[in-house]
């Protein structure tokens, strides 16, 4: 009994160093052809912009090109599911902001968010801000929150879509303050900037990820939610310094379909983070308003983990779900 005992370990063993093998040399010959990274929402937006500048580099460090391609709708889901639903050999990721989290805690997203993926590295993250329509009558956040307790629900504000951070962000500023805003939900954040030039909305809680460049970029901007101002932009005030407690940031990263080799996994994280730490795209990231950050596959799998149960709380204190 002894020496079947022996005998089924050392086969155990044999087949972990096995697997081990076999995950090295993937590794090693990965990737073999093209990749894709796959962005769940429409081109000009955050997500977009910055996957469009990861891929560049990493089709260089790489060997093989990276292609980003467009899948949007659902606020997100349409393009995580078909990473999700992905064969898991490296040749499909997935690049999106927090939205992944705040979209799981709206609705029955067709996937876990947090076991259907395998978790890479964050790239960048930042504040947002809050813009105004032309000729906007508020011109600090005080008289924002006045004008919306006087007349609840008559601002219209526009998100990414349902669930998206831009909403979730937007509601629980709401929260927080007491007012009650209408929201208006876009297949992309794009759209929802060019009915605020428009002035068909009358705010919107975003990223400058998303504005510079744009035409929704010389509207007003009445304050960021980071802890502090944004050097770039010092006449412009926090939301903290007008009084109310709330500081909010965003983040984006790089997932892959759930039981990718780990030493795929480890590579990408390497790429990742080593493109992330160079001024060049240091100097990127601070041109649309954020700043580079990468973590451990871990790490990341973590913070994603926290942040589902974190907007699955706000969601429900603010009655937000799918219709």
């Amino acid at each position: 009994m002894s020496m079947r005992i022996n005998l089924r370990s050392s086969l155990a063993v044999a087949v972990i160093w096995a697997l081990c093998g076999l995950s090295a040399v993937m590794a090693a010959d990965w990737p073999s052809g093209p990749v894709h990274l796959i962005v769940p929402f429409p081109p000009g937006g955050s997500n977009d912009v910055i996957a469009r500048r990861l891929a560049e580099q990493l089709t260089k460090s790489l060997g093989q090109s990276v292609i980003v391609e467009n899948k949007a709708g659902g606020a997100g889901t349409i393009g995580s599911q078909a990473v999700a639903s992905a064969a898991p050999d490296g040749k499909t990721f997935l690049f999106i902001s927090n939205s992944i989290a705040t979209s799981a805690a709206v609705q029955q997203t067709p996937y876990n968010a947090v076991t259907a993926f395998t978790a890479i590295t964050p790239v960048a993250q930042a504040p947002f801000v809050i813009i105004t329509r032309t000729g906007f009558p508020a011109r600090t956040v005080p008289e924002l929150v006045e004008i919306a307790k006087r007349n609840p629900g008559s601002l219209n504000y526009g998100s990414a879509g349902l669930g998206d951070t831009t909403q979730m962000t937007t509601e629980l500023f709401g929260d927080i303050v007491g007012v009650r805003m209408t929201g208006v939900n876009y297949k992309g954040i794009s759209p929802a900037q060019l009915d605020l030039v428009a002035g068909r909305l009358d705010l919107m809680i975003t990223t400058m990820a998303s504005i510079r460049g744009t035409a929704a970029d010389q509207l007003p901007k009445l304050a960021f939610t980071s802890a502090k101002r944004d050097p770039d932009y010092p006449d412009v005030p926090t939301v903290l310094e007008q009084g109310i407690d709330y500081v909010v940031d965003v983040w984006w990263g790089v997932f892959a379909p759930a039981g990718l080799a780990p030493a795929i996994r480890d590579r990408m994280n390497r790429e990742i983070a080593a493109i992330v730490a160079t001024p060049d795209f240091a100097q990127f990231l601070k041109n649309f308003g954020a700043s580079p950050v990468s973590s451990s596959p871990a790490e990341f799998q973590a913070v994603l983990a926290s942040d589902v149960e974190r907007w699955k709380h706000i969601a429900q204190r603010a009655g937000i779900h799918m219709q």
